[in-house]
């Protein structure tokens, strides 16, 4: 049978597999009718500085005349325009004019010069996105920034208030809470009159909790011992079991990196690669499996290389740690490149740590939250102080010297002198490599120009009889021959003195001298303010009694993010427990008592449940001690957890986005997990650690730069935690599935569901591959008697649940279809051999199953 007719026999039998009614669906994605949180980010930090830096001279109420009757300093005035019609058409960037003009197309704005092609590309990416925008006309000229410029209360932001542990709720004949957590949720349920859900089956139970704790699939003996025994002693016993595997780090490890942008190469305009970027990735892995205290993990990342350690070994992990602040995105084609760095540093910081956007207040006070500029650039001051090692940008390292500049070493270093002369030995090895090139480039014609029975003489015993032209050729055949051998021992010998390079990694380090920052006017490097004294966010501290004895604390000597660090983590800072607990809250349960998990700021939601929150983490603090696995231990015991993800009609009506968690939310699989359960039923996962990253393997270079990439297009069978993320090559298994950008700062991922995954699915390559190993292990299972058997294992193995009747005779009748027998033309891959009828039908059968609707949902 042609191979795209099996295509389109996949079509058909998705659509009969994947049919569900409506509430059988994923539910919505989280955020689905709020402002787009990237297109804000985008916003903020390059769209408003540009109008302000570039436009609003000319087009604001800072100007009595108008250009083109056209106001960009509000979003109604932009939506609607001037003369020539509307500025930005939301979701429409090719019809918007102030694109078309920014891009010198129609017009030619600013006049002064065009914009760099990254700027304009993020325009283009917020109107795409949107275009959100929170402005709203003043009627005033944008203000300037200065050391006394004032910001919302503090006392108005919810997020930075103490927290302080609230009583339990206190229920009545309550035969369903396992826990206080649910005791919080019941509550809430019972002020609307509604009830949670029952206990989910223990096949459903086990297959999610299988996904959100190790990201793959139960094994059929893991369903069958827990249907058996659905009991809380023998789920206890699983879920210490499952916190205890390795390949928890491998799944959690993803959430966190989504959290700190990781990538391995620069992005932007010049995408380099940062070969090393993978020891943080390894770090983050294994933090977790330690479940090395939340606190200390924070620390780490923020001031590891300052820290004082009990062996080498750990003095090396605290290292590696600070590589969070060195594997962000960077623009290397020019610009500002020194406070676009420390810019991405404290946004990374807050963010991640404190779920607040600091960076808006770059270019002026934040508009929303009580964070003045001034408060941007004492944290500035701390990363101005601190120098970041990332790799050798568009410059290529070659000896040592060099990659002394732009790595940091785990190993001693030799001296001065050795460095030296290993840089001179190694430049003798470069030269050598070359010099073999060419020789072996040679030799193929040298070779050719003696006849056949000549080549391996000796020139001093060639016969009389041979002719000078052929003589000549035979001595400069044996001459290169043993110029190549000298030069190939040469080169072996310099190789066998050279030691093994040290083991570098990115990360920071402090500078020579620690400064205070002035304040750039609207974020312009040569627009100097007031200079700050490095601290933290002042409005915490005002809200937090003792937070602010960490600004006294900050040494002249040091960049001051050892303090920085302990101010993140101290116990009376409420946001760090707050953000984190509502991270795990939210992997566990499909959304967080705080939808923006980024963003605790005002223009963030409010917590659903604003006493669960608290006591989540003050229990976090004060009971589990930071430990990440006790939280996810607490939450995944809760009868909340546990719940069924029905749908009841009744209570849809009374919540329809499910914020009062009446039942489970339904969950599609994100792009990891998704292709770790189809390699893991196919059998062709490979749960080994990776050495190092094939970005390792790639070695230094750009993208589209002659970089050869042929080692990513090699089938890949190691668990989705260690695909390379080169920012301009995201593999195709993890982009089409939502993968968020690597650039940005994204602890919520969408669910989307499109045309292109359909696509996908059916036409990979590695897809095919794995539904073909899924077919043949069912084919060649001795233990499987008949078809019948081969289904049902099929379906334990893809859904955690055997079939129905009706589903093992629609399987059998699809496999046993007449289109599968082979014509007489019909060829495998190999044309020598003819297909293999029934491998082929099962083949499609299974690739049929893995991209049906209920492998990739979690219910």
């Amino acid at each position: 049978m042609h191979r795209c007719v099996l295509r389109h026999v996949v079509v058909l039998a998705c659509l009969v597999i994947s049919h569900q009614n409506d509430s059988g669906a994923a539910d919505a994605p989280a955020n689905s009718k709020m402002p787009d949180p990237i297109g804000l980010e985008i916003f903020e930090k390059v769209v408003r500085p540009t109008l302000v830096k570039h436009c609003y001279e000319c087009h604001s109420d800072a100007t009595d005349d108008v250009g083109g009757d056209l106001w960009l300093d509000s979003a109604d005035a932009m939506r609607s325009g001037g003369i020539s019609g509307p500025a930005i058409i939301p979701g429409r960037p090719g019809a918007s004019t102030l694109l078309s003009a920014l891009e010198y197309r129609d017009a030619e704005m600013p006049p002064d010069g065009q914009l760099p092609p990254e700027t304009i590309a993020s325009f283009r990416k917020w109107i795409a996105r949107g275009a959100p925008d929170p402005r709203k006309s003043t009627g005033k000229a944008p203000a300037k920034p200065d050391a006394k410029s004032a910001s919302p209360a503090a006392s108005e932001l919810w997020s930075i208030q103490p927290i302080v542990a609230p009583d339990i709720p206190v229920i009545q004949d309550d035969q369903w809470s396992r826990s206080d957590v649910d005791r919080f949720i019941l509550a809430a349920l019972g002020e609307r009159a509604m009830s949670p859900n029952r206990d989910a089956a223990p096949e459903v139970l086990i297959r999610r909790l299988s996904f959100d704790l190790l990201g793959l699939p139960p094994s059929p003996d893991l369903v069958a011992s827990f249907t058996a025994d659905p009991s809380e002693t023998h789920y206890a016993k699983i879920v210490d079991t499952m916190l205890g595997s390795k390949e928890f780090g491998r799944r959690w490890a993803r959430h966190w990196l989504d959290v700190v942008r990781y990538g391995e190469s620069a992005g932007s305009s010049r995408d380099v690669l940062m070969i090393h970027a993978w020891r943080y990735r390894d770090y983050v892995i294994d933090a977790l499996n330690r479940d090395l205290p939340y606190d200390q993990f924070v620390i780490e990342q923020i001031a590891g290389d300052l820290l004082d350690s009990t062996d080498a070994q750990e003095r090396e992990r605290q290292r590696i740690a600070t590589g969070m602040l060195a594997i962000g995105s960077k623009s290397l084609n020019g610009g500002n490149l020194t406070h676009d760095i420390v810019d991405d540093q404290i946004d990374v910081v807050s963010k991640a740590f404190l779920g607040l956007t600091v960076s808006c207040a770059r270019c002026h006070d934040h508009k929303f939250d009580p964070i003045p500029t001034a408060d941007y650039y004492a944290l500035s001051g701390i990363f101005q102080s601190t120098e970041t090692l990332y790799g050798g940008g568009t410059n290529r390292p070659t000896g040592l010297a060099d990659q002394l500049k732009v790595y940091l070493s785990l190993d001693p270093l030799p001296d001065a002198k050795t460095r030296k002369d290993l840089d001179q030995l190694q430049k003798k090895a470069t030269q050598l490599q070359r010099q073999i090139a060419a020789s072996k480039r040679q030799l193929p014609n040298r070779i050719r120009a003696v006849p056949e029975e000549y080549r391996d003489a000796d020139p001093k015993s060639l016969p009389d009889t041979v002719d000078r032209k052929t003589a000549t050729a035979v001595r400069q055949l044996n001459a290169a021959r043993k110029i190549l051998k000298q030069r190939q021992d040469e080169l072996a010998s310099i190789e066998a003195s050279i030691p093994e390079p040290p083991r570098f990694f990115i990360g920071v380090r402090e500078k020579g001298k620690a400064n205070d920052a002035a304040i750039l006017i609207r974020g312009e490097k040569n627009q100097r303010g007031d200079v700050v004294p490095r601290s933290f966010l002042s409005a915490v501290n005002q809200c937090n009694a003792n937070l602010d004895k960490f600004d006294a604390q900050i040494s002249k000597a040091e960049s001051g993010r050892r303090e920085l660090a302990q101010w993140v983590v101290a116990s009376e800072n409420p946001l760090t427990s707050r953000v984190i607990v509502n991270r795990i809250w939210q992997h566990l349960m499909g959304r967080g008592i705080v939808e923006t998990v980024d963003n605790f700021g005002v223009s963030g939601s409010p917590p659903s449940h604003p006493a669960l929150l608290d006591h989540l983490a003050h229990t976090m603090v004060h009971q589990h001690h930071w430990s990440l696995k006790s939280m996810v231990r607490t939450l995944v015991h809760t009868s909340t957890y546990r719940q069924s993800s029905e749908f009841d009609p009744t209570d849809y009506q009374a919540d329809p986005e499910n914020r009062l968690r009446w039942r489970m939310s339904r969950r599609q699989l994100e792009a990891e997990p998704f292709r770790d359960a189809m390699l893991s039923v196919s059998g062709l996962i490979d749960v080994s650690p990776l050495d190092r990253s094939l970005v390792a393997r790639i070695g230094e270079g750009e993208v589209g730069r002659n970089l050869n990439t042929r080692v990513l297009e090699e089938p890949f069978n190691r668990r989705s935690i260690y695909l390379p993320i080169i920012r301009g090559l995201v593999p195709e298994s993890l982009k089409i599935f939502d993968f968020p950008e690597p650039s940005n700062i994204q602890g919520m991922r969408s669910a989307n569901t499109t045309p292109t995954q359909s696509l996908y699915l059916m036409n990979s390559p590695d897809v095919i591959r794995m539904a073909r190993s899924f077919a043949s292990n069912l084919l060649n299972d001795s233990s499987l008697a008949d078809d019948q058997a081969r289904i049902t294992q099929a379906y334990r193995l893809c859904f955690a649940r055997s079939p129905s009747g009706d589903e093992i005779q629609r399987a059998i009748q699809f496999i046993k279809l007449p289109t599968f027998i082979p014509d007489d033309t019909s060829r495998s891959d190999d044309s020598s051999k003819p297909i293999d009828a029934r491998l082929d039908a099962w083949t499609v059968y299974c690739q049929t199953l893995l991209a049906s609707a209920e492998f990739r949902l979690v219910n």
